[in-house]
């Protein structure tokens, strides 16, 4: 689990999610392992891998993406820095949720030198909600179905699921309306 989450927070593919959603529901259905230490070694991995990923973009051209010769990547990185200069807080933590989103934020804090103990506090408030999120859900389809860990883990990963597609969708109504808003406002 640690070295899975560790590898989230560095490459998007990585299925720490998925683990962490199974685990949780075998858990509870058969006792093992422990919710609280499987939430902690998924916060630890995930915190470590984010810290890595700032320390990429701060130390390595890996961060430099703001002089790509691509002028979407430009744009986009412009983009988050303005997020993290404004609310930086809110965007590590809210990006930690988004496949993708975390390292492109991650790398970003890094590159633009978002101050270190800052970048720590934010992304140990965001790794161990997502953490006892992802759990929890395992955890919440595991008791539903305690008699078959198989089915469990079937469950939770359904609700998992769901639950993205809602935030996904909620996540489209936000940015249309932000769109509509200033779009409003340039009239």
């Amino acid at each position: 689990m640690l070295l899975v989450c560790v590898v989230d927070g560095i490459l998007p593919p990585a299925p720490a999610e998925t683990v962490m959603v199974a685990l949780g529901a075998v858990a509870v259905a058969e006792g093992e392992p422990n919710v609280w230490a499987l939430i902690a070694v998924a916060a630890l991995g995930g915190f470590l891998g984010d810290n890595l990923t700032y320390s990429l973009g701060r130390y390595t051209r890996l961060g430099r993406l703001r002089e790509s010769p691509r002028p979407k990547v430009r744009s986009f990185v412009t983009w988050v820095t303005g997020l993290l200069l404004r609310r930086g807080g809110m965007i590590i933590v809210a990006c930690r949720y988004i496949p993708g989103g975390r390292q492109i934020v991650n790398l970003t804090a890094g590159a633009m030198e978002f101050p270190r103990r800052r970048f720590v506090l934010f992304d140990s408030v965001a790794v161990t909600s997502w953490a006892a999120y992802n759990v929890g859900i395992g955890a919440l389809a595991g008791n539903w179905v305690q008699e078959q860990p198989l089915l469990a883990i079937v469950v939770a990963l359904v609700l998992a699921l769901v639950l993205g597609w809602v935030a996904e969708q909620a996540a489209r109504w936000w940015r249309a309306r932000t769109e509509a808003r200033v779009t409003a406002a340039a009239r």
